[in-house]
């Protein structure tokens, strides 16, 4: 065999050694970042279950202040006290319009557990 084939080869077998280099860094740097995405993925939707878990708790708790609160009202009326001056009328007032907002974050974090 000539000494130019002989190179030719050489580089050419040099080439598809280095193609392979690359390709196992590559695989490398991809199983080691999809390891650790999976190891936040999974913290991630621990923590969206425990939070959506306590804003169900939470949004239950609402759902029961509402008809306490007509309640509260309505007495306070009859007793000719002014309901705004219940410091714990307005903190549950208060919950109730939250929980609307929290409903929706509710919703957000069920799409992101079934997405997954």
């Amino acid at each position: 065999m000539s000494k130019r084939i002989s190179k030719m080869l050489f580089s050419k077998e040099r080439v598809e050694l280095n193609i392979v280099d690359d390709l196992k860094k590559l695989n490398t740097t991809y199983y080691r970042s999809t390891d650790t995405a999976n190891s936040i993925i999974k913290g991630l939707l621990s923590e969206a279950r425990a939070a959506e878990s306590k804003i169900d708790e939470a949004i239950k708790a609402a759902d029961k202040i509402q008809p306490i609160v007509t309640e509260v009202r309505k007495m306070a009326q009859e007793l000719g006290i002014n309901p705004n001056n219940i410091k714990e009328l307005q903190s549950a007032e208060g919950a109730i319009s939250e929980s609307a907002e929290y409903k929706q974050v509710l919703a957000t974090i069920k799409k992101f557990i079934s997405s997954i």
